[in-house]
């Protein structure tokens, strides 16, 4: 066999203006390849080049690009799977927005907000009910498996509702309008009026204040000794003191509402403009687009990762729907 050689054109653009012209120069490509001492050859307007390559550095050369387009996946979900797609809507003359959601146990709660209530079920869909509020519910936090507390934004309000009994078992009220909500060791974590964070007790008593690393935080999450928060562009990964370990920014995430962690660290976001899921690796130096449009996305808004059963919650703004997805995780980190 002769050495392996690979053809080079040269074509001028005028040569393709209609579906003619391209038949009779592909024709003439033919008597173009005509071989002499030098390699080349011309005919018409088409130049012809024949150069030796070295496969092997073809295939060094293919490598290397494989390698650099394979997806990072240090200690990201592998995939995500739909468990279950739920219709949270009872009647064709509702209109839900739904604005923040949780998992616990086997139930699952949504803020409706317009409506000034919660929406209740079990996972699989099934026993739909409400609980009215006084307040618009915005955001929402699990403290134990029978009670949630939920921010009531506009009105400077957290109201701690036990959802065994659907009643509200205490009012707490905020210095100022209260936004994103997580509890964690006995103590609500609070967004008050997008720029601190009141850290306060059940009773509402504000045990300490955190500047937020933005003016413009909304929604807040605390695991692992770890504060993560959102802006509408960024995600900010911070001590609990308050100091900004990382920070992750793309510019085509320009509208995050919503944020979740799981039990490795993971942040997951959702981006209401490009109907996206975000993940984020726990140290903030990789990312991958989890679920999209495609997933059923429309406008999503609220999301909470089940730590025990690994599932992930999300759901629509304004379409009723929610999602239940598995999350199946790397069992090497560095894989």
């Amino acid at each position: 066999m002769g050495e392996p050689v690979y053809l080079e054109f040269d074509f001028e653009a005028e040569l393709f203006k209609t579906n003619d012209k391209m038949e009779e120069q592909f024709r003439h490509i033919s008597d173009a390849i005509i071989i002499h001492s030098n390699g080349g050859g011309k005919n018409n307007n088409i130049t012809a080049t024949v150069l030796p390559i070295c496969l092997e550095n073809t295939r060094k050369a293919e490598e290397s690009f494989t390698q650099a387009q394979t997806p990072v996946k240090y200690n990201l979900p592998v995939f995500v799977t739909l468990r279950k797609q739920l219709n949270i809507k009872q009647s064709t003359n509702e209109n839900l927005i739904i604005t923040s959601c949780i998992k616990t146990g086997n139930t699952l709660v949504f803020t409706d907000c317009d409506n000034k209530r919660l929406i209740i079920c079990n996972s699989d869909g099934t026993d739909i009910h409400h609980i009215p509020l006084s307040y618009k519910p915005y955001y929402i936090t699990e403290i134990d498996s029978n009670t949630v507390a939920v921010s009531c934004l506009y009105d400077s309000t957290i109201l701690i509702i036990n959802i065994s009994t659907r009643s509200i078992t205490s009012t707490i009220k905020t210095s100022g309008y209260c936004y994103g909500i997580s509890y964690n060791d006995n103590n609500l974590y609070v967004v008050i009026g997008r720029s601190i964070i009141h850290v306060m007790d059940l009773t509402g008593k504000v045990i300490r204040t955190i500047p937020a690393p933005s003016d413009g935080i909304y929604d807040i999450t605390v695991d692992r000794d770890r504060l993560v928060c959102i802006d509408l562009t960024s995600i900010y990964c911070c001590s609990l003191d308050g100091k900004v370990m990382w920070k992750f920014k793309m510019d085509e995430f320009q509208d995050l509402t919503r944020v979740t962690t799981d039990n490795e660290g993971n942040v997951y976001v959702t981006d209401e403009k490009t109907n996206t899921v975000i993940v984020v690796s726990d140290d903030g130096k990789h990312h991958r687009e989890l679920l999209t449009e495609s997933d059923g996305l429309n406008k999503p808004y609220g999301i909470y990762y089940d730590k025990k059963e690994n599932i992930l919650l999300v759901c629509n703004e304004s379409n009723e729907k929610a999602f239940l997805f598995d999350v199946k995780k790397n069992k090497n980190k560095h894989e």
